[in-house]
């Protein structure tokens, strides 16, 4: 059994590495934000050129060169999330590992409530929701930059 100060002593570390956690989700989020900014933001600009014209630089061109950008962001944004995911992975394993030695081990009990994310009718893992979005303006921007090769 541990002392009274080192459980105090445990308790406060597991109070540190949770609110880390928490700063690496809002992070996260933060980084979803700025990819979907830039992302429509590339969208807008896009529909604006061909709206109002491209000057002397053909259509084709404009289409392929946005779609272009916007797939490559697309994947960066995945990576990210993949990163920020794996980075969460390493964030709650200790904490697990903390929560053997405390009273009561939330975050174990919240994620066998969950079904481990096994059971998508109880719980979807946020990271396989969250990439859905990257891939969906990947296909619209591939698909900018193939209608360019064929107008």
């Amino acid at each position: 059994m541990t002392s009274n100060s080192t459980q105090n002593e445990l308790l406060e570390i597991y109070k540190l590495h949770t609110e880390l956690a928490d700063r690496v989700s809002q992070r996260r989020e933060g980084a979803n934000r700025l990819y979907v900014s830039l992302l429509v933001g590339l969208m807008v600009f896009g529909a604006t050129l061909l709206r109002y014209g491209t000057g002397d630089v053909p259509a084709k061109i404009v289409l392929c060169a946005l779609g272009t950008i916007g797939a490559l962001l697309s994947v960066s944004w995945y990576i990210v999330i993949r990163s920020y995911r794996q980075l969460n992975t390493g964030k709650f394993k200790p904490l697990h590992e903390l929560e053997e030695k405390l009273a009561y081990p939330f975050f174990t009990r919240e994620w066998e409530l969950l079904g481990e994310g096994r059971d998508r009718r109880r719980y979807w893992k946020l990271s396989v929701v969250e990439t859905s979005l990257p891939w969906i303006f990947f296909a619209l921007f591939l698909g900018m930059t193939i209608l360019a090769f064929f107008q």
